[in-house]
């Protein structure tokens, strides 16, 4: 089967990949014929064709904003989500030979690459085109404050749902999201379905406890609850750093570590220098092929966002949570259905809601209580994710 996927986030580096890439290799390892499009979002990547897994073959062309440095800011953003793929089409066009696909896989939001979209479809004219839906784009960025009401959500709303109507089959999160999905989006006249989250089919690798905790400045003798991930608004920093302050006289054994980086770093670290927060450390960006190995000396991994938005959501930094064999404590919007997903399908952990504050307390204390029943919970998390959330299963269900 001939395969391409388009999307906005493809690590060029194989040992740091993201979820697109382990969808990628996937496909590759079961003998597809693999082509990756990826209309880079950061804009830090230079424009390159390479091969990778073996075989993946990657068409890499990052957004280019030079046209329009001198325009406002709201217009610099315009430009980036509604118009800017349109100038990475010769590039791709150039390495791209046109002949029969079988399969399109894309992400959301599409509106950000929509002309390439749209390009590719009428070009290639694909047999099947799935989409795979993690945002519900505009309206989860216009609850956190990224996208204000007025004219530039109704221009989001409707390029992303024309791009979603290019669709056969779009796959969601949960079955949470598929009434959702429906409420936003009733003029699609496709199928949908739940689409679990991946990742890799192999395990985190059991790393030296008492080193790695040596290593990034960690005590030996006390519980460790990792806040893995970016450091963006909606990720319920927050309500971590409340529940670290809260809990020195209930939990006093628990540490608090921090892994990862984002626009709220500097924030972060104004924050650490308070006493009320000696038992947070900051352990900054920790390189993928290193992080999963470090959760393996770690004993809870914190699941939170913030809470206030209307669309439900499964964190995707559960996955490696999952893998690690670690329990999880979470803190979600009450819209979702991953409390549920976890406590009584999983088996993984314990989740509320994250205006539930005692109950994020109570929940933290019951995993503080026993090593044997964080072990087991950690252990259902394991066995699930190689039951439904490997991406060697995903591919058996995108075809």
């Amino acid at each position: 089967m001939r395969v391409l996927i388009l999307c906005t986030k493809f690590s060029t580096v194989e040992s740091d990949g993201w979820l697109t890439n382990d969808l990628a290799a996937a496909y590759a390892a079961a003998g597809h014929e693999v082509t990756v499009v990826c209309v880079d979002w950061s804009g830090q990547s230079r424009a390159q064709v390479l091969t990778m897994y073996g075989s993946v073959r990657v068409i890499n062309t990052p957004i280019d904003l030079s046209a329009v440095r001198c325009l406002p800011g709201a217009l610099q953003k315009m430009y980036k989500w509604f118009w800017a793929s349109r100038r990475a089409i010769p590039f791709v066009d150039q390495h791209l030979t046109v002949q029969p696909y079988d399969l399109f896989v894309g992400f959301s939001p599409a509106s950000t690459a929509f002309w390439m979209q749209r390009h590719l479809l009428r070009r290639l004219k694909p047999a099947r085109k799935y989409m795979v839906l993690w945002d519900f784009f505009p309206r989860y960025h216009h609850e956190l404050g990224l996208i204000p009401a007025g004219p530039l959500f109704t221009i989001a709303k409707r390029m992303e749902t024309l791009a979603i109507r290019q669709f056969d089959t779009v796959g969601v999160m949960s079955p949470a999201n598929i009434p959702y999905f429906w409420k936003e989006t009733p003029s699609f006249r496709g199928k949908v379905e739940v689409l679990p989250l991946w990742g890799p089919q192999t395990l985190a690798q059991e790393g030296n406890r008492q080193e790695i905790r040596h290593r990034f400045g960690l005590p030996q003798d006390r519980i460790v609850a990792i806040f893995g991930g970016q450091l963006i608004p909606g990720r319920g920093i927050e309500l971590l750093l409340k529940l670290a302050e809260a809990s020195r006289e209930r939990c006093p054994q628990v540490v608090f570590a921090i892994a990862g980086g984002g626009p709220l770093e500097d924030y972060l670290k104004q924050r650490l220098t308070e006493p009320e927060l000696a038992n947070v450390r900051y352990l900054g960006k920790i390189p993928r092929d290193e992080y999963l190995t470090f959760l393996t000396a770690c004993d809870i991994g914190i699941v939170f966002n913030s809470g206030t938005v209307s669309v439900p959501t499964f964190p995707s930094k559960s996955i490696d949570y999952f893998r690690a064999g670690l329990p999880i404590l979470g803190a979600v919007e009450a819209a979702t259905d991953y409390s549920e997903i976890l406590e009584n399908e999983i088996h993984g952990g314990y989740s509320s809601v994250t205006t539930q504050f005692e109950q994020i307390r109570e929940n933290l204390a019951k995993l503080c209580a026993s090593e044997n029943h964080r072990r087991e919970l950690g252990e259902n998390g394991r066995r699930y994710f190689l039951a439904k959330m490997t991406a060697p299963q995903i591919v058996s269900q995108i075809h």
